[in-house]
């Protein structure tokens, strides 16, 4: 269906693709971008580091994040209103500025999505290995979560999109409602320094440099907003859908980390801040045994819960997302297998749970179990910085050349205009001076995949093997849905 072709309100558009088209609504795929910035693990997990760093005013670090990021996913929704594929990035920036800046921003894209079942395997089963031992001498060796996060993630992928959807709106609402009653509790219950508004001067940071590092890891704690753009050939309606996931799951999370960091340091205590991020025992579980007592429980299983839905998440995309790349040859074509009864990009499923077996093994050996979490968080950052500045580039001259009729300077000019500002800022800040050891290392690993990267299209190129990536900007065409397709899909996901 051709760009601006009428569409009746009763009738529902989905996408011409080889998987499950229509398969989910706006609950599944906004759970989707939810789950994928998993609210548990950023409203508890990063929140020590991010005070460590800026101290009091960590809930101001959330707030710029989440406008940093309402300004980048303004730039993907407007990209989605016009171009349904599981390629997202891949395809909106090789269409707009050309197959080369489109295999690059895909090459340095891939050092995101496919880490995070590695990442949050190893951090959670160090945790929960921990807290296990010292609550109830339970012996939990880390890598029992891994081996069964890999499984399960593997075996929700295969089985098709509704299960996986099912789950992540289950299991997000769970994790969303548990950690932000803790938010609440610590508002009730304040420690010393009762409840203030302290975290809105950026003079109370340690320093400037503090703040901006928290701000990227920040950044990295609400990232995920993003993975709705590759269901969108599953979803119905998708030039509607994807623009209010992405939109709504920031809005979202925004305010609900804001909130909850805040509630968290409140309840802490803000006059002794400085021994939460010191804290052995990860400062939301203490807060859960003060103020919760023994239910403080729940909040080890958010974690867990939390845990199981982002993995879920990251593979429906990460999958999807190698599934684009090779149908339209930038990836070994093995790659766009699709199962023939579930409708799922089968061999993509099982790349990738090769690539969390290897990753679960050799990040913990390499840095250690208690430092994947931190550098891999921050380098996810530093990579997805590219990506989102390539992009809103590439918005700019999209909309001029494609769609001149809707564009808008300050749209399609100032807004993406403003985020590449503020990610350079923030990055530049960041890295001058370097972090401590290991996070010092999170840049030098982007920009040596990115020099890779280079390589890689390098060769491509003088091989005479670009012409592979020909159809890198297609974007999947429109059908209407038929009445048995849209009985068919649960109106709960």
């Amino acid at each position: 269906m051709p760009d601006g072709a009428a569409v009746h309100e009763h009738d529902h558009v989905v996408a011409e693709t080889e998987l499950k088209a229509g398969a989910i609504g706006l609950p599944g795929v906004l759970m989707q971008s939810v789950t994928a910035i998993a609210p548990a693990i950023a409203g508890m997990f990063t929140i020590p580091f991010i005070v460590s760093n800026a101290g009091v005013a960590a809930p101001l670090a959330y707030l710029g994040a989440f406008i940093i990021a309402v300004l980048l996913g303004y730039v993907l929704s407007q990209f989605t209103k016009h171009m349904t594929s599981v390629g997202t990035y891949y395809t909106f920036v090789t269409r707009s500025l050309g197959v080369r800046w489109g295999f690059l921003v895909a090459w340095v894209y891939l050092l995101f999505y496919p880490v995070v079942v590695a990442q949050v395997g190893s951090f959670m089963g160090d945790t929960l290995s921990s807290t296990l031992k010292s609550e109830y001498n339970v012996t939990f060796h880390w890598w029992y979560l891994m081996v069964f996060l890999i499984a399960l993630v593997a075996y929700t992928s295969y089985r098709g999109i509704e299960l996986s959807a099912r789950l992540v709106v289950t299991l997000g609402l769970i994790e969303t409602a548990i950690v932000f009653a803790l938010g609440v509790s610590g508002f009730i219950d304040p420690g010393q320094g009762g409840i203030n508004v302290h975290w809105l001067n950026p003079g109370n940071a340690p320093s400037g440099h503090g703040l901006f590092l928290g701000v990227v890891f920040a950044i990295f704690a609400i990232t995920g907003w993003d993975a709705a753009a590759p269901l969108a050939e599953e979803t119905e309606d998708p030039k509607r859908t994807i623009p209010r996931a992405v939109m709504g799951s920031i809005l979202l999370l925004g305010v609900f980390l804001v909130f909850v960091s805040w509630g968290q340091t409140v309840g802490w205590g803000t006059d002794r801040i400085g021994s939460f991020a010191g804290s052995s025992e990860l400062p939301a579980f203490v807060l859960g045994h003060r103020l919760w007592g023994g239910a403080w429980v729940l909040l080890l299983f958010a974690l867990f819960n939390s845990a199981l839905a982002v993995s879920i998440a990251v593979m429906n995309a990460s999958a999807r997302f190698l599934f684009g790349m090779a149908r339209t040859g930038a990836m070994p074509t093995a790659l766009r297998k699709v199962h023939p009864q579930y409708k799922t990009p089968v061999t993509a499923v099982w790349f990738l749970t090769g690539v969390n077996i290897v990753l679960g093994v050799l990040l913990p050996i390499v840095i250690g179990v208690s430092n994947v979490y931190n550098l891999t968080g921050t380098w996810f950052t530093f990579a997805l910085a590219p990506v989102y500045a390539v992009s809103n580039v590439g918005l700019f001259i999209y909309y001029r050349r494609e769609h001149p009729d809707e564009f808008s300077w300050f749209k399609h000019a100032v807004v993406p205009a403003l985020g590449i500002v503020a990610l350079v800022l923030v990055v530049y800040e960041s890295v001058n001076p370097l972090p401590d050891y290991p996070i010092s290392l999170a840049p030098f690993i982007v920009l040596g995949w990115i020099v890779v990267g280079i390589g890689v299209l390098t060769w491509l190129v003088s091989s005479g093997r670009a012409g592979l990536l020909r159809h890198a900007g297609d974007a999947a065409a429109d059908r209407m849905e038929s009445d048995e397709e849209h009985t068919a899909r649960s109106s709960f996901v």
